[in-house]
């Protein structure tokens, strides 16, 4: 069977509800090991700290672009800056920080697995993660936000080096290429993926999971909204992500996994009752 490790990277937000999905739905039917990269501060009584294979963790940075300062000297200010109001700024220059650091500290064991999922610590899964073969890197379908959705990805361990070194490409080779209007983490991700070619590579899949967050989590970006009923405490982060998800496990029409997701339907169904009703108002009171 391949080898899979599931690399968990950036702040430990979704609690443990969303956590234990990982298991059932990834780690368990893969068999695949689990690597967690986040901060020192992370709980060790959590199911993800006990059960990780690989625990990669690191002082955080009051300001993550000291990390810059010592590690890059071209153009990553100027980058940043210029998606000051994007989420690219705040938000996608930890992201990337965290990719440079697995790089370069944990490339090696990353190479003794055939296939590497890498994803976020927040994600829910409603269905089993498909084992892909082959050397495509499979991408969740939607929240592409111009450029290439990238929160999740799986892909061969034979492009993790070139995957991980978008720091790389946004201090010295980005300005190389036509910089979109709008340039935001998702765009960034596209740019980077094209300039080390592997964009002829990517595939899409149909979604089966989507961002959570417990009230409490700290975020960068954006804030949920929209609560996950019956789950206590759980927010839904972007709910195009969620309604997607189900609409991946409805195609499937087996009663059996609806009752076994009874509480993923309700809250879809009441989701999109109100899209519905929002949409009445605008086009025909609000007129």
């Amino acid at each position: 069977m391949d080898k899979y490790l599931l690399v968990l990277a950036g702040l430990p937000r979704g609690g443990k509800q969303t956590w234990k999905t990982i298991f059932k739905h990834v780690i368990n039917p893969l068999q695949a090991d689990l690597a967690i990269c986040t901060g020192t501060d992370i709980d060790k009584s959590s199911i993800l700290y006990k059960k990780s294979k690989y625990k990669w963790l690191f002082e955080e940075y009051d300001n993550w672009f000291n990390y810059y300062e010592e590690n890059f000297s071209g153009y990553w200010r100027e980058v940043f800056d210029t998606g000051i109001d994007t989420g690219l700024h705040n938000s996608g220059s930890v992201h990337f920080a965290i990719k440079d650091i697995v790089k370069k500290n944990y490339i090696e064991i990353i190479k003794k697995y055939d296939y590497i999922i890498y994803s976020r610590f927040d994600q829910f899964y409603i269905e089993n993660h498909p084992g892909f073969s082959g050397d495509n890197i499979w991408i969740p379908q939607g929240e592409n936000y111009t450029g290439m959705c990238d929160r999740h990805a799986l892909f061969p361990s034979k492009f993790a080096e070139d995957f991980l070194d978008i720091c790389n490409f946004i201090d010295s080779k980005i300005f190389d290429y036509d910089i979109p209007e709008y340039l935001n983490c998702e765009a960034v991700y596209k740019m980077h993926l094209n300039h080390i070619g592997l964009t002829s590579k990517i595939k899409r899949n149909k979604r089966f999971q989507f961002t959570t967050a417990k009230k409490n989590d700290f975020t960068r970006w954006r804030v949920p909204k929209f609560n996950l009923h019956f789950y206590y405490g759980i927010k839904i982060k972007y709910p195009n992500e969620f309604i997607l998800s189900v609409n991946t496990l409805m195609s499937k029409k087996n009663l059996f996994v609806i009752f076994q997701n009874i509480r993923v339907f309700i809250n879809y169904f009441y989701l999109q009752s109100r899209i519905y009703i929002g949409k009445f108002i605008r086009n025909y009171i609000l007129k």
